[in-house]
């Protein structure tokens, strides 16, 4: 493969005009990167191992984006974690899956394309900018009066996830490359504290009253403020004078408009239907089947626009020349957020809740420790072990494998198994702390330095649309069968232990609600139990559909992890973009 000359390399740094030949295309460096503002990278920058003493400064800054990593796990996990409750304070339950995938949307589609903008102009102002306007649709979120405001509010706070792309890529590039799993580590832990935080947390404000779910977002707002100090204080990574500058022009090409566009309306589509199937639609009506043909077609087309139509896209193809490993990470992440977002953080709780096994949020989200602890204690342990053996492969096996086991167990699931299903949780948090350390460092060793926030984003809105689809589809299978099954055998078990049919409507009205029940005409200790207990089969039968929907995609994800091709060659002292005031006299690299 050929490469650039050392005389190359200075005339594109000072911003020299130089033709590129046919040979050129072949080369590991794309016109992307001859054009972006900053250092050229190669992609064998790795092979640079010389040492670089790290400082509190490089540490402060891992810090401030593992703190802002905490802060946007926070925003999906503690209102996830009350749905239930906020369905019962405001209603509107057949649209109250877009609270999640409001956000997890921004993120799927913002995510790639605010990474390429900070690798080719500024990381600092486009990590805050978003978060600055997040803490906007907090505000509103936590004065919400109804669903539709609350959802609306949530695309504003979405906009701050889609910065996960600089702050999961800064504190990479600022560490040798040797402790990149490291790096990760250290953002897991943040997100780990931010789930842990947001269970806890969102189950003792919504325990304090009806609407006491608005605290979540008034905590939320507290974050995202301290994320922009952060910011503002302790991050300045340093700018190269030399750095050709770019027309608004260049800069809009640099982040592929076409491919951008047919991305963002293809999957906005397609959630759309999907969301609207089973719940305010059936799934033959013209208002699911037109726009999910649409948006299936148009996903299908941007696919095609990155292979075809350019090189230097979103999907760059500088991500394949390494081997399969950034593709097989993708899928796998891919599903991982399918897991996450819509089972374990959404369907979770609700199966807590609506089989009986506990009743109020605090105690749920008490109960949510024997995956949230479990979780966090093992990534650290998992971070340093792949950074010792620099083998990343081998823990996200047993990871996966662990996932394969939660699946089936809840696919299982009935309302006799109370203490089951915290041994469930138990191995969904062995399953979890693996891949959000793993997967990503494998997609960033793709990626030269100048793709490297454009590479995390791609990996974070598959994670992102695998939740969001993931939400989507469940919700759609569950509501399909509670909508179908719930209240005729509700109806039937209360009445034929002794409830008049016409307090029946009363009787479901309170099942809703989970309150007045003393209220019903007629109503008696056996006919309460007996609907009761109708109500937790229907459930358990609408949950196990939904959990033995996502075994296929599991197994899937297993085989591409067993194809994952090793990266210890590229585990060195490399530092990518050091934070540090001593640099290495010699290094031309970055």
């Amino acid at each position: 493969m050929a490469e650039k000359t050392e005389e190359e390399i200075m005339a594109a740094d000072t911003g020299t005009e130089t033709e590129v030949s046919k040979a050129d295309e072949e080369t590991d460096i794309t016109l992307v990167e001859n054009v972006t503002v900053g250092p050229v990278v190669k992609a064998d920058s790795f092979t640079d191992d010389r040492h670089i003493n790290l400082t509190w400064r490089s540490w402060m800054v891992v810090f401030v984006t593992c703190f802002a990593v905490m802060a946007q796990v926070y925003v999906v996990v503690a209102a996830g974690s009350v749905i239930g409750f906020i369905i019962r304070d405001l209603g509107d339950a057949e649209i109250a899956g877009w609270i999640i995938q409001g956000p997890l949307l921004i993120q799927s589609v913002l995510s790639p394309i605010v990474g390429r903008l900070s690798d080719v102009v500024d990381r600092k102002y486009l990590a805050i900018i978003p978060t600055a306007i997040s803490v906007v649709g907090s505000i509103v979120s936590a004065k919400a009066n109804s669903m539709s405001v609350l959802i609306g509010a949530g695309i504003l706070v979405g906009s701050t996830l889609s910065t996960v792309s600089i702050v999961q890529a800064i504190p990479v590039e600022v560490l040798p490359l040797k402790y990149r799993a490291l790096a990760n580590g250290f953002a897991f832990v943040g997100g780990a504290l931010g789930g842990t935080i947001g269970s806890l947390g969102g189950g003792a404000a919504t325990n304090t009253s009806v609407s006491g779910w608005r605290i979540i977002y008034w905590i939320q707002a507290g974050f995202f403020a301290l994320t922009i100090i952060g910011l503002l204080v302790f991050y300045h990574p340093k700018r190269e004078s030399a750095s050709p500058r770019m027309s608004l022009k260049q800069v809009a090409w640099a982040c592929d408009p076409i491919g951008s566009f047919l991305f963002i309306s293809g999957a906005t589509i397609a959630l759309v239907a999907l969301d609207w199937a089973g719940g305010v639609y059936p799934w033959h009506d013209k208002h699911v089947v037109a726009p999910l043909v649409i948006g299936i077609v148009t996903l299908l087309a941007f696919a095609v626009y990155e292979w075809k139509g350019r090189d230097d896209g979103l999907i760059a193809h500088v991500f394949f020349k390494s081997g399969p490993n950034f593709a097989l990470s993708v899928s796998a992440f891919f599903v991982e957020g399918w897991i996450f977002y819509s089972a374990v953080n959404s369907i979770t709780p609700l199966v807590v809740l609506n089989l009986g096994f506990e009743t109020s949020s605090w105690r749920i989200s008490v109960r949510q420790l024997s995956f949230q602890l479990v979780n966090l204690m093992l990534s650290v342990p998992i971070s340093l072990y792949s950074t010792w053996k620099k083998d990343l492969k081998s823990p996200l096996i047993v990871s996966f494998t662990f996932f394969l086991i939660v699946t089936i167990c809840y696919a299982c699931i009935q309302p006799s198994m109370n203490h089951a299903q915290i041994a469930f949780n138990v191995l969904a948090g062995l399953g979890q702390s693996g891949p959000l350390t793993l997967l990503v460092a494998l997609i960033q060793f793709t990626a030269p330095h100048a793709y490297l926030s454009t590479a995390t984003g791609l990996a974070f809105s598959a994670r992102a649309l695998g939740g969001a689809f993931g939400s989507a589809v469940l919700n759609t299978i569950i509501n399909s069968k509670i909508s179908s099954s719930w209240a005729p055998a509700v109806s039937s078990a209360a009445t034929k232990a002794g409830l008049p049919g016409s307090s029946v409507p009363a009787l479901l009205k309170a099942l809703g609600a989970g309150e007045g029940f003393s209220e019903i005409p007629g109503i008696s200790p056996v006919s309460l139990e007996a609907a009761t207990h109708a109500s937790h089969v229907v459930y358990a039968a609408a949950y196990r559909l939904a959990w033995s929907s996502i075994i296929p995609f599991v197994v899937l994800s297993l085989v591409a992890i067993l194809f994952l091709k090793g990266v210890k060659e590229l585990m060195t002292e490399h530092v990518e973009a050091t934070v540090e005031r001593e640099e290495p006299r010699d290094k031309s690299s970055v």
